[in-house]
This record gives structure tokens, sequence and C-alpha cells, in this order.
């Protein structure tokens, strides 16, 4: 388990990290493309979270398994 996703691009390691909140570890993932016309902005890489332990999480028992987002720019000043 990891509190990232790691992809292999053009033989480089990518490192797709959620900063906050703490207590990431993937349970499941899927790459969706929901507007084909939008360029990079319709697609994302979507990632549920949880716990079975939620008290080791912060937030205590109020934590409830998460969906998080990844929007992936082609380069960092990308619009």
């Amino acid at each position: 388990m990891s509190d990232a996703y790691f992809a292999l691009v053009d033989g480089k390691w990518v490192t797709l990290r959620v900063p906050y909140p703490m207590g990431f570890y993937a349970k499941w993932s899927e790459g969706r493309i929901d507007d084909p016309n939008a360029g990079w902005k319709g697609r994302s890489l979507w990632g549920t979270y949880s716990t079975r332990t939620v008290f080791h999480v912060e937030g205590g028992k109020e934590n409830r398994p998460r969906v998080v987002k990844f929007q992936l720019r082609p380069d960092p000043l990308a619009n």
C-alpha cells in the first residue's frame, strides 16, 4: 500500500500524490473521459480510498470513504 499512484511514463516513474487528508490508500481507480471535446480538462483519473480502522486516520470516527479526482495536465502551464 502507498499514499500515491505510481505511473510509468516514457520510462520514468511519475508519482501522483494526495497531499491532504493523510491516509490516502487507493482501493479502486478508473481513468475516465467525461468530455472528449474538452481536451485534457475532460479527462481524469478517479480513485476511492477508505480504511477499516477509521480511528487511525485524521478525522476519527466521522471519516467516510472518499473519492479523489486527479486532473492530469499535459504541462504545468496548460490552460
